[in-house]
């Protein structure tokens, strides 16, 4: 019984420890292209579009202003209008996103699937 339960518990962990999303800086973002994970970041700037395809959409750069910021959060129309984000007081503020980092016209990106996978902090 005690071999059962042990051997349990270490599948448990086991399955835990290859589950986990990786954690990481914009820094390290262009090494996980096509991979979930989860990116910590200051905003450098944020702009809300109004027009377009998607609009609204909301794009908020990470550690850098545009065109030099390591990684661009979006969050599009389905996501943004479950929000209360006012783009012009994000500066400055932690960021935290899950997701899949992907590349959009040569930059990278993290598309926001539903609003728990961004935290925004002080």
């Amino acid at each position: 019984m005690k071999k059962l339960v042990l051997a349990a518990i270490l599948s448990s962990l086991v399955s835990a420890a290859y589950s986990q999303t990786d954690t990481l800086t914009t820094d390290k973002v262009a090494a996980y292209v096509d991979k979930q994970v989860i990116v910590k970041g200051v905003v450098a700037g944020a702009r809300r579009f109004e027009t377009g395809e998607r609009a609204p959409l909301l794009l908020i750069n990470l550690d850098e202003a545009y065109p030099n910021t390591p990684l661009t959060v979006v969050l599009y129309k389905e996501v943004l209008e479950k929000a209360t984000i006012n783009e012009q007081e994000l500066t400055g503020k932690k960021v935290v996103a899950s997701g899949k980092i992907s590349v959009y016209r040569g930059r990278n990106q993290l598309v926001i699937e539903k609003l728990e996978d961004l935290k925004i902090g002080n």
